[in-house]
Formats: C-alpha cells, structure tokens, sequence
C-alpha cells in the first residue's frame, strides 16, 4: 500500500483535511482529528531513501510491543512514547497498517470524548440536591452557552 492509497483511505474513512508543512526541506504531511485538532498520523519521507514513512500514535505500554513484534522504530518527529514510525515500504502487511491508522484516530477521538465526560462531570458536580424541591441550579451553571 502507498501513501496515495493511505490518504484516499484516510479521506474515505475519517473527515481530514491534510495539512502540509516544510522542515528543514522535507514535506510532512499531518492529518488531525477535525473535532479536537490532535494530529493521529504524520507521513514523511526518510533520510535514507525515497521511502514514504507513516508515524502514529498507539498506546505507549504498547510501543516496543510493536516495534518488536513488526520490526518498526520509534517516531522521529513525534513523542516516541506515544507515536511509532510504519515504514511504507511493504515490510508491514497493508491491514496492519491501516490498524494502526486506525487505532491512532481512536485514541485521538477517545482523548476528545475524555474531555467531553469530564466538564460534563464537572457541570453536574455544580448541581446540588435539595430533599423539599429536588435540584437547586447552581446560578452560575450553564448549558449550551445559556444560563439555567
């Protein structure tokens, strides 16, 4: 599988934009998840040869797990305890590939459902209960941007 057919995959599968970006003259290219903006795959060339890289993120106790078990390497641009580098070089089977793909956009998307549950803890915390007349508002709650 090469990076074209990737990123036809990415644009069928996830709603991305790529953005494009030059460092120290080479072209990255990095998807982000749309709804919190955290990027979940970065592609690249190597220094070494033509070889497209794709770098992304998977649970760090799974890292070395990974590189062991598929022969990859740490990240180079990204924070190698959350992001391994998948050369597209065929080495790695192409539904392997689209896996990791797939388990960085989850634990990008699963990282803005965190946050979403907790300021909605947060707000409910600021409900108090009242034994005559049930919930008491806190006056300073709000709900979709209106104060209840």
């Amino acid at each position: 599988m090469n990076q074209q057919e990737i990123f036809e995959y990415i644009k069928k599968q996830y709603p991305a934009t790529p953005e494009r970006i030059t460092q120290n003259g080479k072209q990255i290219t990095i998807f982000k998840n749309q709804r919190n903006n955290i990027p979940y795959a970065i592609f690249y060339q190597s220094d070494e040869s033509v070889m497209s890289i794709m770098e992304v993120q998977a649970e760090s106790d799974m890292i070395s797990n990974y590189i062991e078990m598929y022969h990859l390497a740490p990240a180079k641009y990204m924070n190698q305890k959350h992001w391994l580098a998948v050369p597209m070089d065929g080495t790695v089977r192409d539904s392997k590939v689209l896996d990791m793909l797939d388990m960085g956009y989850d634990i990008v998307d699963e990282q803005e459902k965190m946050t979403e549950k907790q300021e909605m803890d947060s707000r409910i915390e600021e409900i108090k209960w009242d034994d005559k007349s049930g919930f008491v508002r806190n006056r300073n709650l709000e709900f979709g941007g209106q104060s209840l």
